[in-house]
């Protein structure tokens, strides 16, 4: 009987990038937030740069430690539960307990450390889903969660296969819409869409789920409007920043002023100013004040402007070539479990690098997301980093292995 060899290794490729785009967006940030970070503190022009390096150390050495733990070990249900119970907590112990800064509670503060849970909570909700799905999965292979009708067992699939682990996920969301956190609400909801797409659930589940969970939804939010009038004073921001989007598109009926618009024009500017090859790495105008905290939503404007329509395709093309490793291990995934915490945690990374991009070309409102791995923000970096160690750990462990055709053929 022939034997088949199986080797599994680490994802060389997918670590080299780890480490190609994380040292390349050091170099963009120290380029970009010199100016910023002399102002900040002490005329120490590498201020931003030392702080997002120790987050970046941290965050790699947790991410090859994960990429070494097999993936199986995080679908147990007491890992996925407790993934989830956290998620939840830290939602909530924000909005009763965190700290108010520019109108938003968003950040929990420890010391002298700001740490913004709302990013721990996207991967504790892609682990929790991916697990509970599993479980489903696994349930039903035994013969369990069976009804005694066809039309019964419609509504078994739409409530355990949708309702209960999307409406779970919507809780957690909705606690960190009403820090207010917009954009991290979308961001959560795209991911949550995305898992839920490539978990196997049937059409009939999703539609009797999804119409259960939309009515549910209506009701709920009128009665909250109802007893909530002046809702929109808690979404100011987002208003404003769909007025400023609608006057920099030549929307000339909208109330706003020219300091409204400032930051969104200016960093248009810069980004136009570079021609194709820049006006050289550290050579940006735009970054001394006329963009406002350039290091972190319109890095990629002020970096275009340095190294040009060039430097900006190549970022870009790196960007991609990231974006067809995951697709790799996904595509390779050997169960529901590793199939979709690959999923959730390349679109995280990815639906962040295409909301930013997406802003800076000016195509949607400003919705302050940073660019992966290269704007400023430790706590984001650490768990990006995170979602990046899983990403490894299927790869490694939770794929279907390459066979060793010398070592099969030689047996």
């Amino acid at each position: 009987m022939t034997k088949i060899a199986v080797q599994r290794k680490s994802n060389i490729p997918l670590i080299l990038m780890m480490f190609g785009i994380v040292m390349f967006g050091l170099v963009i940030l120290y380029s970009v937030s010199g100016p910023a970070g002399y102002a900040k503190s002490v005329h120490d022009s590498a201020y931003y740069l030392k702080r997002q390096i120790l987050w970046t150390v941290v965050g790699l050495v947790v991410a090859l430690i994960i990429s070494f733990i097999p993936v199986n070990f995080f679908k147990h249900p007491v890992i996925f539960f407790t993934a989830y119970c956290m998620s939840l907590g830290l939602a909530i112990a924000v909005k009763l307990f965190g700290s108010e800064i520019n109108g938003a509670k968003r950040w929990i503060l420890i010391g002298t450390w700001e740490f913004q849970p709302s990013e721990l909570c996207k991967i504790g909700l892609i682990v929790a889903l991916a697990g509970y799905r599993e479980y489903i999965v696994k349930l039903r292979a035994q013969g369990k969660l069976q009804a005694k009708s066809g039309k019964s067992q419609a509504w078994n699939h739409a409530f355990f296969d949708f309702i209960i682990p999307v409406a779970a996920c919507l809780l957690v969301d909705v606690f960190i819409l009403f820090e207010p956190h917009f954009s991290c609400f979308l961001i959560i909801g795209v991911v949550v869409f995305v898992c839920t797409l490539n978990s196997g659930a049937g059409i009939r589940a999703w539609f009797l789920g999804g119409l259960s969970i939309l009515l549910v939804g209506i009701i709920l939010g009128a009665a909250y409007i109802a007893i909530n009038p002046n809702f929109r004073n808690n979404f100011a921001h987002v208003y404003q920043r769909i007025n400023v989007f609608a006057a920099t598109s030549g929307d000339e009926e909208v109330e706003v002023t020219e300091d409204d618009t400032r930051q969104v024009t200016n960093a248009h500017n810069a980004l136009g100013s570079g021609g194709m090859w820049g006006r050289g790495l550290g050579s940006s105008r735009a970054k001394y004040n006329y963009v406002s905290e350039a290091q972190n939503d319109y890095i990629f404007s002020i970096y275009v402007e340095e190294t040009g329509f060039v430097g900006g395709a190549v970022l870009i093309f790196m960007y991609m070539a990231m974006f067809a490793l995951f697709v790799q291990v996904i595509l390779r995934a050997n169960s529901v479990f590793a199939r979709m915490l690959a999923t959730g945690c390349t679109t995280l990374i990815i639906i962040q690098v295409v909301l930013n991009l997406a802003v800076e070309l000016q195509v949607i409102p400003s919705t302050g997301v940073t660019l992966p791995f290269v704007s400023y923000g430790g706590t984001a970096q650490l768990f990006l980093l995170v979602a990046y160690g899983l990403i490894l750990s299927v790869s490694r462990s939770g794929t279907a292995p390459k066979i060793n055709e010398k070592a099969g053929a030689a047996a």
